[in-house]
């Protein structure tokens, strides 16, 4: 069993008592950071401008005939990546569930918060989009606090009525998207052009998204990390020594003190800038130690090695380790728990493609059509009723016609024959079923359809015919 250690940055004696966005009543406390400007900040400028692309892009697109992402609850119809599931592939969307947990648990072991900090669309849009919009309006970090504590003159309230109605159209711009992701991007022009019209119920939805984005991203921001993400509690129970994590390195650093001419008093390499924190959007000092609020966006590593390149000491004393690593300690990358997510997960993606693998292209399903179980008619012919329900799964469209086997003489007669079905399209038909009276022989004699696309067999489904029970009288 894996030894528990606690990690050792998290006793240091400066952490705080409470969030640096709370003050001592209790009420909310503005952060005034600076854009950091260094390495992995070009590099999640790239990975962001990417990432706003899909999230706001993924519902419009299609792959192979199919919404790239859809989740149309209405229809119990789901699509990913150009594949159709429908609600009878259940087990196939509770093993993608499975397969999404295992990931998270073995991504935050090696690798922390890697998520929050670089692909989170709560950070991706804010960092991307609504802070720089902010800045762009309203300047830097003294210019925003000046405007806030000072009057709230004419200048005061234009500034921020541009901003607020410039962040309202962009949280309208994320939620017709998100809205999307449900209904499907022809559903979601039809919403729009109409005014709702179209699709009222979505409508409302995508109003009352608008209103929820809008507050999160002009008021809520960085406390949604702190108090109301459930993966920033539980994640902590995934981390150890050895995972990746931002940290101040207090061996290099401390005695920390800034530096000053002619002094010859050994100290740390930390000179007490305070640039880490100035730049922090969560308003934390990192040299406390790893804290709640973290959201490992690297703006500190950047900020850090800017100083110390100036002063020419070595970079990394802010970086990129495990909390082993920040001790000097050596990381290890395999370690039990990692091993067993690894194999548990591989496990289930060997059902998930077996099971995918051998899913039926055209789900086919035979159904007793309400109302009189059978007919007899003058002729001596015994009738029922069925319905065809056909979905098609596939990424090509399909013609597909219907047979039956059964152990008696039986005739099928199926209204619409054949069938030209879209893929993703769901159709139904019904079905006569006849057999001669006197060659029943059982209440409900089993019957077995086929699906054909051509002379290719694509689906079965069974069913069975009730009539009366032929005595010879």
């Amino acid at each position: 069993m894996e030894k528990k250690t606690e990690l050792p940055v998290m006793n240091s004696p400066h952490m705080p008592e409470r969030s640096a966005t709370i003050g001592s009543h209790g009420k909310r406390k503005w952060v005034y950071h600076e854009p950091a400007k260094g390495f992995w900040t070009k590099r999640r400028n790239v990975v962001t401008s990417v990432l706003i692309l899909f999230y706001l892009l993924a519902p419009w697109v299609s792959m192979n005939g199919q919404p790239f992402m859809l989740f149309d609850l209405v229809s119990r119809r789901f699509s990913f990546f150009g594949q159709t599931f429908l609600a009878t592939d259940l087990y196939l969307l509770a093993l993608l569930l499975v397969l999404s947990v295992l990931a998270l648990f073995w991504f935050s072991a090696m690798f922390g918060r890697l998520w929050c900090g670089w692909a989170c669309p709560q950070t991706v849009y804010l960092d991307g989009i609504f802070y720089r919009v902010e800045r762009w309006l309203e300047g830097n970090p003294r210019e925003r606090r000046a405007l806030d504590n000072g009057e709230h003159d004419d200048a005061y309230w234009t500034r921020k009525a541009a901003k607020h109605l410039i962040f309202w159209l962009i949280s309208s711009a994320m939620s017709l998207s998100f809205t999307a992701f449900f209904i499907g991007p022809q559903a979601s022009y039809e919403m729009f052009w109409t005014f709702g019209a179209a699709h009222p119920t979505a409508m409302a939805v995508a109003v009352v998204m608008t209103a929820i984005t809008y507050f999160n991203f002009a008021w809520f921001r960085e406390q949604f990390c702190h108090f109301l993400c459930p993966y920033a509690r539980i994640q902590s129970v995934f981390l150890d020594e050895h995972s990746l994590i931002i940290g101040y390195d207090p061996v290099r650093g401390e005695p920390r003190a800034p530096m000053r001419r002619g002094e010859t008093e050994q100290k740390g390499d930390c000179v007490d800038c305070k640039r880490c924190l100035q730049v922090c959007p969560a308003g934390i000092d990192i040299r406390n130690g790893l804290q709640l609020e973290c959201i490992q966006c690297t703006a500190c590593i950047d900020a850090c090695d800017t100083v110390m390149s100036k002063i020419g000491r070595p970079v990394g004393l802010i970086r990129y380790d495990s909390a082993a690593g920040i001790e000097h300690k050596s990381r290890k990358y395999v370690r039990p728990r990692v091993i067993l997510y690894m194999v548990v997960f591989a496990l289930v993606t060997t059902m998930f493609i077996v099971r995918l693998s051998s899913r039926e292209i055209v789900d086919f399903a035979v159904v007793r059509s309400a109302g009189t179980p059978y007919l007899v008619q003058e002729d001596g012919l015994v009738r029922n009723m069925l319905q065809l329900h056909l979905t098609n799964t596939d990424t090509r469209t399909r013609t597909v016609t219907v047979k039956l086997a059964s152990d008696v003489p039986a005739q099928l007669m199926v209204l619409g024959e054949p069938f030209l079905i879209k893929p993703g399209e769901r159709i139904k038909a019904e079905a006569f079923v006849l057999i001669k009276r006197d060659q029943i022989k059982s209440a409900a004699t089993p019957l077995e359809f086929k699906l054909m696309d051509g002379t290719q067999e694509i689906g079965e489904a069974v069913a069975k015919f009730l009539g009366p029970v032929y005595t010879g009288k």
